[in-house]
């Protein structure tokens, strides 16, 4: 068993021999420079020396030096084994100075071990004397060759040095260059995430915690919650029909593969109302594929929706304005032709009661047809309106009687008005009708009685309106919210986007036609304002009417009935320009039989010819579209014969298709819509005689 020294100041380096050389059965002792090194082999020689020979305070040239002039030591072998010196000067100064073998890291296992023991099998050979060797080591060449040596290894370590300190600035560029980078994105993404109207966030799977952009309250109306919380609160906003889906659907693609993921639900808004939200995020996973990251952002697209479904509802409406502006035309002609001949007959058979109540059935089918017509040309936003100026709080308590015999004793009614509410510009009767229809709905949905409430305030929609319950469609200007609620058993969310298409009830079959909320729908679009609703099941509806506010102040929109007395006995010579026979025939019985005198004409190229064959012609009454030449045309045409001409127009069809066909220009004179009855025929001939 060999006792070795082993001198390194590698800490693996001395294990490395160690292992090696305790496998065979050697014992080791360690120092980690050459003071340790001979402090420890003159208490207790080793049978070898193994050393380094780059080592701090003395290196291994010094020890082999000191060694080999100690009595004591200098016959023990010594073994240089270094990774530094591998230069052949180096070799030569060690074995000048008296090594026994030099050996370059890393040598094999099996090499060194046969080196180590072909050295201690050398025996003990005659040494150099203490002053040989002393002499040998101030021997000026020798000593010139241990400083060159050392002069030249400084050299190379600082060459090294430099290099490594080079390439470290390097490095510290690059890290310096990419942490501005990195300032200079996260402060882009900083701007960015405060200028966009969405709301961007970051979400730590690990710490649970959730950074927003300062868009989370302006988009939601919510405070933000502590970075910990927010996604709590987020849960808690989803709707209850979306939640589970959603939750289900971000668990499913956390625990897959998925990078991409895009999702839509709604969020309850601090104002308790719900916006639809689309939801873009990257998953950022792990090497191992795990999901340590979410980054997305989620952006508001309630107006869009709204939008979107105002532009379905009126592509609708448009597509069944077309048909009912046909077929009105043609049933309003037939319908004038009834309610008249049959107003004259009744007249006429004064004496018998069995034909009068035929006869007053007749005039009531009339009635009806001429009501559903106008119904549906409400839906439509086709009807004729005339619009003025009215004092809503007066429009609505002039109602009062009526809408309390229609709610019965057990609903409560409440009126909230301001002071100095603005007047409106809308048809008074198209209003009364609105507001009965809703007291009707309101009724039917409070069976066990309750409150029906009507408030009013003035609003300012400007350019970028942000009250969620003013749909997009609604132009900017100065309104009136005019807001019906009940407390009845409020509307399924189902059925709400629905309330307004036409024929779409509720109600059981024979208690409702669906056109009540349509017309209140169209009544409100045509005269350029809008209706909204707001209602959950079990907590009652509230429907709000949009109306324009008018310039100037309010009339009690009530004709003045002395003219129109004065006006029935006006007489005159009307020319009457009709391309129906059955409903020229008709007007000219009415009308020769409130004592005009009247001219009938089938086309305008006929009346013209009256005219220009010196007709006497106190009034032209003539209808709006027929073939050929238009009623427009005529009265041009007439009027440059007859400059002072008085006309009144007449037609079957609604506004919207009159202007549509005519252009945009309202015409000059005043219209009689079919169908009239006898006494409106006569009042509105007699009014338009007398200028």
């Amino acid at each position: 068993m060999v006792q070795a020294l082993v001198v390194d100041d590698k800490e693996d380096n001395v294990y490395y021999l160690r292992v090696l050389l305790e496998a065979v059965g050697h014992q080791v002792m360690a120092a980690p420079n050459g003071v340790v090194a001979l402090e420890k082999a003159q208490a207790a020689p080793p049978d070898i020396i193994i050393s380094d020979l780059l080592m701090p305070q003395m290196d291994g040239y010094a020890l082999l030096q000191a060694w080999k002039s100690d009595p004591l030591l200098q016959s023990i072998p010594f073994i240089v084994y270094t990774a530094t010196y591998t230069e052949p000067e180096d070799e030569k100064l060690a074995r000048d100075l008296g090594c026994d073998e030099f050996l370059l890291k890393p040598t094999e296992p099996d090499v060194f071990l046969s080196v180590m023991n072909e050295v201690l099998g050398r025996g003990f050979v005659t040494r150099p004397s203490d002053q040989a060797a002393l002499a040998r080591y101030g021997n000026e060449p020798l000593f010139k060759l241990y400083s060159h040596t050392l002069v030249r290894k400084l050299e190379e370590k600082s060459t090294e040095l430099e290099r490594v300190n080079r390439v470290l600035r390097q490095d510290i560029e690059r890290r310096e260059r990419a942490e501005a980078a990195l300032r200079e994105s996260e402060e882009r993404f900083r701007l960015l995430a405060e200028a966009t109207t969405d709301v961007a966030w970051d979400w730590d799977i690990a710490t649970n915690r959730y950074w927003v952009s300062a868009g989370w309250f302006p988009v939601l109306g919510h405070p933000v919650p502590a970075a910990d919380q927010l996604g709590s609160l987020w849960r808690e906003l989803l709707h209850p029909d979306d939640r589970i889906r959603v939750l289900d659907s971000l668990e499913q693609d956390l625990q897959s593969d998925v990078q991409i993921r895009f999702v839509k639900y709604r969020l309850r808004h601090g104002n308790g109302h719900w916006l639809h939200v689309d939801d873009r995020s990257h998953i950022l996973r792990d090497e191992s594929g795990r999901a340590k990251r979410v980054v997305g952002g989620f952006t508001d697209r309630t107006r869009q929706i709204r939008l979107e479904e105002q532009i379905q509802r009126t592509q609708r409406l448009e597509s069944l304005g077309q048909l009912t502006g046909g077929v009105a035309h043609d049933f309003n002609n037939l319908l004038t032709v009834i309610l008249g001949n049959a107003q004259l007959l009744s007249e006429e058979i004064q004496r018998d009661p069995r034909l009068i109540t035929l006869v007053n059935m007749v005039l009531q089918a009339a009635e009806k047809g001429a009501e559903l017509t106008r119904h549906l040309l409400a839906v439509a936003r086709r009807q004729p309106l005339e619009p003025e100026r009215l004092d809503a709080e007066k429009v609505v308590r002039g109602m009062l009687p009526l809408l309390k015999n229609v709610l019965g004793t057990r609903i409560l009614i409440n009126l909230d008005f301001p002071e100095d509410l603005p007047p409106i510009l809308v048809d008074a009767g198209q209003l009364d009708n609105a507001l009965l229809n809703l007291a009707v709905n309101a009724r039917d949905a409070m069976v066990d009685g309750g409150c029906f409430n009507i408030s009013a305030r003035a609003i300012q929609v400007g350019e970028q309106n942000n009250e969620l319950e003013i749909d997009a469609a609604l132009t900017p200007g100065s309104y009136i919210a005019l807001s019906v609620a009940d407390t009845g058993a409020g509307i399924a969310a189902d059925d709400l986007p629905h309330v307004f298409e036409p024929f779409f009830t509720t109600k059981a079959e024979g208690q409702g036609s669906g056109l009540g909320l349509a017309m209140v729908f169209g009544f409100t679009l045509q005269s350029g304002g809008h209706v909204s609703v707001d209602s959950e099941q079990g907590q009652g509806a509230k429907f709000t009417l949009y109306l324009p506010c008018a310039q100037g102040g309010a009339t009690s929109g009530k004709a003045d009935s002395t003219l129109t007395q004065a006006a029935l006995k006006t007489r005159g010579t009307v020319v009457v320009v009709e391309d129906d026979p059955d409903v020229r025939a008709y007007v000219e019985s009415a009308l020769k039989s409130a004592g005009y005198y009247v001219c009938p004409a089938q086309t305008p190229e006929q009346a013209l010819a009256f005219l220009r064959a010196g007709q006497e012609c106190d009034l032209l009454f003539t209808d709006i579209l027929m073939p050929g030449m238009n009623g427009r045309e005529l009265v041009k045409r007439a009027r440059a014969l007859r400059p002072d001409l008085k006309v009144l127009y007449t037609t079957g069809y609604a506004g919207h298709d009159i202007h549509a066909s005519l252009g945009q220009a309202d015409l000059d004179d005043d219209v009689l819509h079919k169908p009239y009855r006898r006494e409106k025929l006569v009042a509105a001939v007699g009014l338009a005689m007398r200028g």
